[in-house]
């Protein structure tokens, strides 16, 4: 017997419901059908089986694929066996296999999550629960890995065979269920058969182990249904025809006896069980997932979150064609140098608007629909707060804004949020910067900063070629900040649903699952006033898709609570009551208090321990409580929560998680901000964890406290450094554990940049300040060195990179020892690399130079100091010649204007007989000169635009030649940043001092007046910049010039 192909094709199903009264297990007789069933009846459900085969054998297209991911990914495996026979084989794979498959997994960045619904099944367990969980399981399976990583093990039993009273209709036509095969059969038929899965591995157990097991135990292994020989038959049959000889492995076991304690029989693997079930999935797993050594992208990797986000909430939006054709019309307009912003209370469906304008103006743009693009075309970026990790963080946003508009690049990018939102007001005011369309959702959810709040990031006038759309609620403080700006922005407010877009989203909603609402219960149901918001009514209708009786569903509808919040609020005590309890509980706090949401595979670990969910209660001793934070605090979570059990919990909340982005990491958060309102509302107390009720603070605490212990004691280096510093942060007296964890070197590794380490510094602030900065890092550096297992050139990096981190923190003269410290060990131990010893004299030339700086006036007696600076900028210059590659000739042309700099510095001082100040000045313009040839060949206006400046200070003071560079420079600025940039203001300065040098003081007073305003503007008017600025126009000279100006 064989199977062709059908025409029938598979389909995933919708969320399941869950209201079947009829109880069974997932095991235990079989059907009185299937016990009379005959050998002619065994063959045509196959026949019917065969009927609805998917692919052809041999012929699956994903037989040879490979995924390209970037970060992480999410590996499921599933499990499908009979479940009395196979404790000892399920023991093997969960107590050794999957171990070491997990941590192969990890080692190539792959969690691996094991779904085995066999055990943790709660003995109240409704027939379609049962059904669904089982067959819903494989449907994320194929979900995640496209085809179901997917373990079969089959030996003498059939397990049970559901009769037709069992399955519901809608999972029959769901599941194209084939009645008279057992639930392992039909597991076996969807994760496997019908799709030819190339991931799928079955492994038949040899029955010679059974004359050895004592008669009395015999019926846990052979079915006692007299049609099970023939059905087994059968099933092995067609396994063994339909899919390879080596994917259908026999093996052999032995029996060793009984577990005294429950009488459970022991059998002992063959050593080809482990091996066949490690190697098959290693082999199929790194062919799907090939471990990847290229450097990741961080913001192409955040862009293509982004974008799965957005193409996820495009799809379907009833009743906002009005304001999706404003946002239209606004961005293909003429003349709008404001952003525009469009305004509405939480639940109103704002994101799904961002995200259709979104979607419909990159098609545009790539297809240059969008007018007035020139050659080149707009470009379409956009960001949704809240919707990926780190989309929260103001900085690492701008700064992809930045590149995606290509105003930098990897070596230009500026290194801290001031010098960011600096950057971004500039080229988002400037006219030669690329068309663009820039959509951000929720402004309001950024994080808490004053860059954020003040928007100082934004210009005031945006340029001609600039579309700037939001989205907020109302009455934030970026929608006020931008409110009582001089120019004013466009408003657009989200209006509530009509009746005709409810009626349509109902029927949409409902339709999908052959439902709908009579008219008394449609009136019902949209006579409330929350069913104006978009989200509420969403939540409703599916409330309304799982309940189970139709004559009573009027009385539901009329029960439903009117408001989001309250109607989040009984939905989740139905969850609580319907069996997700402490678990459920749990989940929903442990995803409130995680600082970016929580893998999948974190949760199976940190809900295993059932008796220790919650938080002691107030009437626990004293003492229990104690021992149940440290216990918890010291954990190592090593099992893992029944995957039938977070099935459950998962299918309940499905609806209100978001997996971030569409890599398939498998982190998990809430689906909208309400949610998480909901949930402080009801398990918090409705506080968040600044509050100052004792109470709640405890339960923060110890939530706190708990992931804290967890991560902690996890291995995966990326989540301790997302994690981990934020809940020592939150817990308030962990200062210790806060500095010994920045200075774990696998922690400073991920979190070190050697430009700005801004995430760092935030959290060596945090940890204490730069005290704790010091001690916490010199007490690391000794233990390197004192370490029996001392690394020269491991140690020497240290030096290098800590030295970087206290430069940025101030910390001058500690960065000065570090870096000669790793300067002496380079030169004596480790061989003089030259690209390592160009880095060291550069560091070193840095240091002497932010030396310098902190003095308010020149003199000589800080030749000394500048010499240092220039001899170690000659060093790192000699060496980076040598060295080749796009980088290397970046780095030299920077090391060489910096240099420049200090030159200019020192022919001012006079120079010495170690470098006259006429040999000072020939090598200022022979470096800046390069410098200047190096950015023009490399495009880079902007760098460009400081070395021609650099050289204006060099030309000395008060000649011609030095005005037309300042002339050059102010163009060349203009063009990279815009009017509004730092480096324009730097250039209006240096021109009013040249002019007042000349004593054209009118001249003078109008550049220093220019310099004032765009600080003003692009720091704020407190910034010591702007402040200089003012200072400037007070002196008397020009008080009296701004008189004559009319300026007073």
């Amino acid at each position: 017997m064989g199977c062709g192909a059908s025409q029938t094709t598979g389909s995933f199903p919708p969320q399941p419901s869950a209201r079947q009264p009829l109880m069974k297990h997932m095991e235990g007789a079989t059907s009185g059908a299937t016990g009379g069933a005959t050998g002619g009846d065994v063959e045509n459900t196959w026949l019917q089986v065969c009927d609805t085969i998917d692919v052809p054998k041999g012929q699956n297209p994903h037989n040879n694929l490979v995924v390209k991911r970037s970060g992480w990914k999410t590996v499921r495996i599933f499990v499908s066996s009979t479940f009395k026979d196979f404790h000892a084989e399920r023991e093997v794979l969960v107590k050794e296999v999957f171990p070491d498959l997990r941590a192969w997994c990890e080692a190539r960045r792959l969690h691996l999550v094991d779904c085995d619904l066999r055990w943790g099944v709660p003995k109240d367990t409704t027939t379609e629960l049962t059904l669904r969980t089982c067959l819903g399981e494989i449907d994320r399976c194929y979900a995640d890995n496209i085809m179901p990583y997917f373990l079969n093990m089959t030996s003498e039993r059939l397990g049970w065979v559901p009769d037709t009273d069992d399955v519901p209709g809608s999972l029959v036509e769901q599941y194209r269920w084939i009645f008279g095969l057992s639930v392992t059969e039909m597991e076996i038929i969807h994760g496997a058969y019908r799709k030819d899965n190339p991931n799928s591995l079955f492994l038949i157990r040899n029955d010679d182990f059974l004359s050895s097991i004592p008669q009395e135990a015999r019926k846990t292994f052979v079915d006692e249904n007299p049609i099970a020989p023939a059905k087994l038959k059968m099933l092995k049959k067609m396994i063994a025809d339909r899919f390879p000889a080596n994917r259908v492995l026999p093996y052999t076991c032995r029996y060793e006896g009984k577990k005294s304690e429950a009488g459970r029989i022991m059998l002992k693997m063959g050593d080809t069980f482990r091996s066949s079930v490690f190697e098959f999935f290693q082999t199929r797993i790194a062919k799907q997932y090939p471990l990847d050594e290229t450097k990741i992208d961080p913001y192409l990797a955040m862009k293509e979150s982004h974008e799965s986000f957005m193409k996820s909430r495009s799809e379907s939006i009833f009743g906002r064609d009005s304001i999706l054709k404003q946002l239209a019309e606004y961005v293909d307009g003429h003349g709008s140098d404001v952003p525009l912003l469009v305004l509405g209370g939480a639940g109103m469906g704002k994101s799904s608007i961002m995200a259709n304008a979104a979607d419909e103006a990159e098609k545009r743009a790539l297809n240059k629909k969008i007018p007035g693009g020139g050659g080149k075309g707009w470009h379409a970026f956009y960001h949704y707060v809240g919707a990926v990790p780190g989309s929260t963080d103001l900085e690492p946003t701008l700064k992809r804004l930045l590149k995606e508009l290509g105003v930098v690049k990897d070596s230009t990018m500026p290194k801290d949020l001031e010098s960011t939102t600096q950057l971004c007001c500039s080229a988002l005011s400037n006219p030669n910067t690329r068309p663009a369309v820039i959509f951000i959702d929720a402004l309001n959810q950024f994080d808490d900063d004053l860059a954020a709040k003040n928007m100082t990031w934004l210009p005031r006038k945006l340029g001609p070629h600039i579309r700037c759309i939001f989205s907020m609620i109302p009455d934030t403080p970026q929608h006020l900040t931008l409110r009582d700006r001089e120019s004013k922005p466009q408003e657009l407010h989200v209006t509530p649903l009509t009746l005709g877009a409810r009626k349509d989203i109902a029927n949409n909603i409902l339709g999908k699952f052959n439902k709908k609402l009579d008219m008394d219960q449609i009136f019902s149901l949209l006579s409330k006033p929350a069913s104006e918001n978009p989200l509420w009514l969403a939540i409703a209708l599916e409330e309304l898709r799982v309940y189970g009786d139709f004559h009573t569903l009027l009385d539901k509808i009329n029960s439903l609570q009117d408001g989001l919040l309250e109607l989040l609020g009984q939905v989740l005590t139905r969850f609580e009551t319907e069996g997700g309890g402490n678990l459920l509980i749990a989940t929903l706090c442990l995803l409130e208090v995680s600082a970016t949401g929580l893998l999948e595979s974190e949760l199976l670990r940190l809900l295993v321990d059932e008796d220790n969910l919650l938080p002691p209660s107030d009437t626990d001793e004293k003492g229990e409580r104690e021992k149940s934070e440290k216990e918890g605090a010291g954990k190592v979570y090593l099992q893992q929560l029944p995957a039938f059990k977070w099935a459950a919990i998962y299918r309940d909340l499905r609806p209100f998680l978001r997996p971030f982005g569409d890599s398939g990491e498998g982190r998990l958060d809430f689906y909208h901000r309400s949610l998480s309102k909901a949930v402080r509302r009801k398990y918090f107390k409705n506080q968040n964890d600044s509050t100052q009720d004792e109470d709640v603070k405890a339960l923060y605490y110890w939530w706190h406290k708990k992931l804290a212990g967890f991560f902690a004691a996890s291995d995966n280096v990326d989540r301790k450094v997302e994690e981990l510093p934020y809940h020592y942060i939150k817990l308030g007296d962990c200062q210790d554990k806060l500095g010994r964890l920045l200075t774990d070197w696998r922690v400073f590794d991920v979190l070190y940049n050697e430009e700005w380490s801004s995430v760092l510094q935030a959290h060596w602030r945090a940890a204490g300040g730069n005290s704790q900065l010091k001690h916490y890092s010199m007490e690391a550096i000794m233990n390197m060195e004192n370490s029996p297992d001392r690394v020269d050139a491991q140690l020497c990096l240290r030096y290098e990179r800590v030295a970087w981190i206290f430069v940025q923190a101030g910390l001058y003269e500690e960065a000065l020892d570090l870096a000669t410290k790793a300067e002496e060990l380079e030169e004596k131990n480790l061989g003089n690399r030259p690209e390592k010893m160009a880095g060291l004299y550069g560091l070193l030339s840095h240091i002497w130079d932010q030396k310098c700086k902190l003095h308010e006036f020149m003199t000589r007696s800080q030749i000394p100091e500048e010499w240092e600076t220039i001899q170690y900028g000659f060093k790192s210059i000699d060496l980076l010649k040598k060295l080749t590659g796009e980088i290397h000739k970046f780095k030299l042309a920077v090391q060489m204007m910096r240099v420049a700099f200090s030159l200019s510095t020192w022919v001012t001082l006079g120079g010495t007989a170690k470098l006259s100040a006429n040999e000072g000045y020939r090598l200022g313009f022979e470096y800046i000169d390069h410098a200047i040839d190096t950015f023009k060949e490399l495009g880079d206006t902007g760098t460009l635009a400081e070395a021609v400046m650099t050289k204006a200070v060099l030309t000395g003071s008060s000649t011609t030649a030095q005005l037309k560079l300042y002339e050059e420079a102010m163009e060349l600025s203009r063009q990279a940043y815009g009017e509004l940039s730092i480096l324009t203001a730097r250039v209006y300065i240096n021109t009013g001092i040249y002019f007042e040098e000349k004593g054209d003081y009118k001249k003078s007073y109008a550049y220093f007046k220019k310099y004032g305003e765009v600080c003003s503007e692009v720091l704020g008017p407190d910034h010591p910049k702007s402040v200089r600025g003012v200072n400037i126009l007070k002196e008397p000279m020009y008080k009296r010039m701004a008189q004559q100006m009319g300026d007073t």
